[in-house]
C-alpha cells in the first residue's frame, strides 16, 4: 500500500507538523509494510525532520520574465503545468490521507490559493482512481463564496471525512458534504507522547503565555497591535503578582517576532533563547512542562498544554478552540480573542490558580479518553486494495 499524507507540512507550523508525525507513526505501527510519504508545502524540511520521501503540493512558479508572462496570461501556463504534474505524481499512490490542519477554511487566502490547490488534488485523485480521505481536519469559516464552492466540491470527492470537532462537521454538513462514514474524532496531535516533566511541589508558580502573530481573519495591522498590547498588559499583571512567565512559541519564525515585539514594549526580555529556538510541538511541550497553567491562542499550543496535563485558558479566534475547551470541560475559561475582557481574564487566571490541581486531574482524564477515541477510530479505517 502506497500512502501519501497530504497537508501544509514543513512551513514551521508546529501543529501541522505534529499532525503529520502522529499519523505517520500510527500508520507505521499498524501497517509496517506500507510505503508512507508526504505531499506537502515544504518538502525539504519535511524530509529532513521526518526521514520520509516528500514532494511539493505545487510546482514553484516561474521567475523573472517567465513569471511576468505567466501573470499576464492569468497564470494559465503554471495552472496547466501543475495539473499535469499532479496527475503524474498520483501514479505513485494508492491512498491519500489529508491529515490534520484546518483544511476547509480560507484564513487570509483567496480562491486562487489553497481552495484551488485542494480542488485540483482531490479532482485529480478521483480521475486517477486514488482513494482520498480527510482525517481529523478542521473546517470553516470559508468567507469567500467562490472559495466555499471550490472547497465544497473538493470535500465531496473524498471517500470519507473525519473532522477534529463537531463544529467543523456541522459546517461541512450545512454545505451538503456528508457521508455514511463521516464523523468527529479528536485532533491527531493527541496521539503524540507528552514530554517528560514534573513540577516540584514547592516550585514558584509559573504561567505559560502562548505567543502568536495574530492579525485577524483578514490580516489587519490594528488587530496585531491590539493583540500585542493585550499580552503586554497580561504579562505585567502576572509579574506584579509575583508569578513567573514563560513564553510558548507555536510557529517559527513568525511567533518569535510577536514575542520580541512584546518584549520591546515591556522593555525586558521575557523570551528566553530556549523558547526562541523551539522548532516543534515537542519543544513546546517541554517548555509547558515547566509551567503550572497556560494561557494561549494558537490551537496546537493549546493542545500541547492539554497533552502536558496543564489547565488551560484559551483566547479563541475560532470554533476549534471553543470545541476543544468544551471537550476537556474548561469552556468557562475560554474568551473570544477579538473581544477579550481583561478583568474577566484576570478572574479566570485567579480561579484556575486556586483550583489548578483539580483542573489538571480533569484535563489528564479527558485527554486520555480523547486519545483512546482517536485510536479506536483510526483502527476502523479500511483501505481499498
Amino acid at each position: 500500500m502506497r500512502i501519501g499524507i497530504f497537508g501544509g507540512y514543513g512551513t514551521g507550523n508546529f501543529g501541522n507538523d505534529a499532525s503529520f508525525e502522529a499519523l505517520r507513526d500510527f500508520l507505521r505501527a499498524e501497517m509496517p509494510e506500507a510505503e508512507i510519504s508526504a505531499i506537502c508545502s515544504k518538502p525539504e524540511p519535511t524530509e529532513a525532520r521526518f526521514q520520509v520521501k516528500a514532494v511539493g503540493i505545487a510546482a514553484p512558479r516561474p521567475q523573472g520574465i517567465w513569471r511576468k508572462l505567466d501573470t499576464l496570461m492569468l497564470r494559465q501556463p503554471s495552472t496547466w503545468r501543475n495539473w499535469a504534474r499532479t496527475l503524474k505524481l498520483l501514479n505513485q499512490y494508492d491512498v491519500i490521507l489529508s491529515g490534520g490542519t484546518g483544511v476547509f477554511d480560507d484564513f487570509r487566502d483567496t480562491p486562487l490559493g489553497w481552495p484551488s490547490v485542494l480542488l485540483r488534488w482531490c479532482l485529480a485523485a478521483r480521475i486517477k482512481g486514488v482513494e482520498w480521505r480527510f482525517i481529523s481536519v478542521g473546517a470553516g469559516p470559508i468567507v469567500n463564496p467562490i472559495g466555499r464552492e471550490m472547497m465544497k466540491f473538493a470535500g465531496s470527492l473524498a471517500r470519507q471525512r473525519l473532522y477534529r470537532d463537531e463544529d467543523s462537521y456541522q459546517f461541512m454538513k450545512r454545505l451538503g458534504v456528508d457521508g455514511p462514514t463521516d464523523g468527529v474524532v479528536p485532533d491527531l496531535a493527541f496521539l503524540l507522547s507528552p514530554a517528560d516533566a514534573a513540577r516540584p511541589a514547592d516550585a514558584p508558580l509559573v504561567v505559560g503565555v502562548g505567543m502568536m502573530t495574530y492579525h485577524g481573519w483578514h490580516s489587519s495591522a490594528g488587530v496585531y497591535d491590539t493583540y500585542i498590547a493585550l499580552h503586554v498588559r497580561l504579562i505585567e499583571w502576572l509579574q506584579a503578582r509575583g508569578y513567573g512567565v514563560r513564553m510558548i512559541i507555536g510557529q517559527t519564525p513568525a511567533d518569535v517576532g510577536a514575542a520580541r515585539d512584546v518584549d520591546a514594549r515591556l522593555k525586558q526580555k521575557v523570551l528566553t533563547p530556549c523558547e526562541a529556538d523551539a522548532t516543534s510541538i515537542h519543544d513546546a511541550m517541554a517548555i509547558i512542562g515547566e509551567t503550572d497553567l497556560v494561557i494561549a491562542s494558537r490551537y496546537h499550543v493549546q493542545i500541547a498544554a492539554l497533552k502536558m496535563g496543564r489547565p488551560l485558558i484559551a483566547l479563541s479566534y475560532g470554533p476549534k478552540s471553543d470545541a476543544l475547551m468544551a471537550d476537556v470541560g474548561l469552556d468557562e475559561f475560554c474568551q473570544d480573542l477579538d473581544n477579550v475582557n481583561f478583568d474577566l481574564l484576570t478572574q479566570q487566571v485567579e480561579k484556575m490558580i486556586a483550583g489548578r490541581e483539580g483542573y489538571a486531574t480533569q484535563v489528564r482524564e479527558r485527554v486520555a479518553a480523547m486519545k483512546a477515541k482517536l485510536i479506536a477510530a483510526l483502527k476502523r479505517l479500511d483501505f481499498r486494495a
